[in-house]
């Protein structure tokens, strides 16, 4: 079954934003009301998270290879011996004597943002699995937002 991804990629472009439509699902509302043409399916919502989770988690599994790696470590206990990575290199030359404070820092908000989003797509995935076929679920303002930014992210990517 295709994605309708193409009119509520243009429905959000112009302006729309992703709501819970009443009888269950999504739809794309915008200034004069509902869009036509841009309701999405439980089914169609279970395919496009299953092309997101594929798509963002190979991306931030390939991210968090690349940031440790990139980053580098300090070397044998802390020594420039080892050292690998951009606070090797900064080591090595004198700039700075250990790895700065804000570089754990803030690969620890990274690692706490990515796992909460890992979270949500999981209680969604979830909410859609126990979703009996043939009925459409009822989301949340919350979980439309959620959607809205995946559908936009993934549109960012194909354009890419």
């Amino acid at each position: 079954m295709p994605i309708p991804l193409i009119p509520i990629i243009s429905a959000l472009a112009a302006g729309g934003t992703l709501v819970p439509h009443a009888t269950g699902g999504l739809i794309v509302t915008g200034a004069s009301g509902y869009v036509a043409g841009t309701f999405l399916t439980t089914a169609a919502i279970n395919g496009l998270l299953a092309t997101a989770s594929a798509t963002l988690g190979a991306g931030a599994l390939y991210l968090s290879g690349t940031t440790a790696s990139v980053v580098g470590g300090a070397g044998i206990f802390g020594t420039t011996i080892g050292a690998t990575g951009i606070t090797g290199a900064l080591m090595s030359v004198g700039i700075i004597s250990s790895t700065p404070v804000w570089i754990p820092l803030v690969a620890g908000s990274a690692a706490l943002g990515c796992g909460y989003g890992s979270y949500r797509l999981f209680k969604l995935k979830r909410k859609l699995y126990e979703t009996p076929e043939g009925i459409e679920a009822q989301f949340t303002e919350t979980e439309a937002k959620f959607i809205e930014k995946l559908i936009k992210r993934l549109a960012k990517r194909r354009r890419a």
